[in-house]
């Protein structure tokens, strides 16, 4: 299959082209100075392509600023209307058969367990951000396009996201839990979403939300202590709330709170994971 992908040289894109790569596709990447000629450009790269995959997004982790905030809306919904008015452009018969687009499970509050029926979402500006990202989906409704939305948990792997900074931290003995440690904790192995893309890809029956979070349900204190075990070193540290909001405002809900999530979809489409628990996940990659 022909493959676009935008987003494609982030931690996720570079693991993910990689990984379908070798199972034979041909990838595409379009990169942000193609978002920026607009929609009558993007259609002429997408034309005849069988799958259009949407990571393109800014880091989350940071203040947020009234200029950090623009540019996380506009990475994400810019980028997505361009794609859906790309879209528009083509014909039927030369659309992707298929398009995949990135969400957070960020849209969720911490009080729920959620599935993807889920309607307790969050009242934040992360939340707030997934819900608008989503809602420019809607107008392909109206088309013959397979849409899946992706709600990622965190994704685990040793060069990108959250485990990249924290690893040096924890062999270090500087690891230690945020807050009480009791905050939801859900996690995908990176290899378990290269897998669950292509999964959504090939079972052409599978259309509509997916939270991409492993079904083990975690917490931050076992992840803490998972991950210092696999490092060999203590972690008897604790970073305080106070001083995560010092740091990052308002944004330290990201890593104070954290959402319970299931992947009922997935499963329920057969999906299988290869790291359905945390210490298997971590220790795979450590």
């Amino acid at each position: 299959m022909k493959i676009i992908i935008t987003g494609g040289t982030g931690f996720l894109g570079r693991h993910l082209s990689s990984y379908l790569l070798a199972s034979g596709h041909e990838i595409v990447l379009i990169h942000r100075s193609d978002l920026m000629r607009g929609a009558d450009q993007i259609s002429k790269l997408i034309k005849s392509s069988d799958v259009l995959i949407n990571l393109a997004g800014s880091p989350v982790i940071k203040r947020w600023t009234v200029s950090n905030r623009k540019e996380m809306l506009a990475s994400r919904l810019d980028t997505t209307n361009y794609l859906v008015d790309a879209l528009k452009l083509l014909t039927a018969q030369e659309r992707p058969q298929i398009l995949l687009s990135a969400s957070a499970i960020g849209i969720y509050d911490s009080e729920h367990l959620h599935k993807e029926t889920s309607t307790n979402y969050d009242t934040n500006f992360l939340a707030t951000v997934c819900r608008e990202w989503e809602a420019c989906l809607d107008p392909l409704r109206e088309m013959n396009t397979r849409v899946c939305v992706m709600r990622l948990g965190i994704v685990l792997g040793k060069d990108g996201g959250m485990l990249k900074k924290l690893i040096p931290l924890f062999k270090a003995g500087l690891g230690g839990k945020i807050g009480s440690g009791k905050q939801a904790f859900s996690f995908i192995h990176y290899r378990d979403f290269c897998s669950a893309i292509q999964f959504l890809i090939e079972y052409r029956a599978c259309q509509g939300i997916f939270n991409l979070t492993a079904p083990e349900f975690s917490t931050n204190a076992a992840f803490t202590r998972i991950l210092a075990a696999a490092c060999h070193r203590p972690a008897f540290l604790k970073v305080p709330e106070a001083a995560l909001k010092l740091i990052y405002g308002k944004a330290a809900v990201s890593m104070i709170k954290g959402q319970s999530v299931y992947p009922q979809h997935l499963l329920d489409c057969g999906f299988k994971f290869e790291y359905a628990d945390l210490k298997s996940a971590i220790q795979s990659i450590i």
